[in-house]
């Protein structure tokens, strides 16, 4: 499949998942075919992130994990220790467990075990939701913009959007290592 069509598919999923959330947002009564089918695909492109994500994270030689572009941006390790903390703080709104401190390491061997048990923590608090519980905006997070109440959906999606954002980061440094990332995985 040729580039631009790959992305052309990622955009209509996107919509596709926005049409579904604006379609149920209105009505939160019930669990519905919808709300199922919502939480099957999002695991389902979950799952393919998580693949993906720890191919990015194991294509680094060791000795350059260190790897930052500039000073004012994270060290290629930072990166994953962030994605593993924000989502502990994702599970910790969405089951009300405490979340665990990031660790602080450059060490391929230190960081990888925490990153996967932050991606097993937040997959518990995810298998927990009720998909009928998906569109109430009951958690109260303050933002630049203020206080917001958020949905389970929209911290799904916050999670969601921010490991891409990262491992997005993430494929870039190695390029810049003159690395070939390993493909895409949707």
């Amino acid at each position: 499949m040729n580039r631009r069509k790959s992305i052309g598919l990622l955009g209509m999923g996107s919509l596709l998942l926005a049409q579904n959330a604006f379609s149920r947002a209105s009505s939160v009564t019930g669990n519905t075919a919808s709300d199922d089918n919502f939480m099957k695909a999002f695991s389902a492109r979950w799952e393919g992130l998580r693949i993906h994500t720890f191919e990015v994270y194991d294509a680094m030689p060791e000795t350059q994990f260190g790897f930052q572009p500039t000073e004012e941006v994270m060290s290629f390790a930072k990166l994953f220790s962030h994605i593993g903390v924000s989502l502990d703080y994702y599970a910790e709104i969405l089951d009300g467990t405490s979340h665990k401190e990031e660790i602080e390491s450059v060490e391929k061997g230190v960081v990888l075990p925490y990153l996967q048990e932050r991606f097993e923590r937040f997959e518990d608090a995810l298998k927990q939701l009720n998909p009928s519980d998906l569109y109430n905006r009951k958690h109260n997070l303050g933002t630049r913009d203020g206080e917001i109440y958020f949905s389970n959906y929209d911290i799904l999606m916050l999670a969601y959007n921010h490991t891409v954002h990262h491992k997005g980061q993430a494929t870039t440094y190695l390029r810049l290592k003159d690395i070939v990332p390993p493909q895409y995985r949707f």
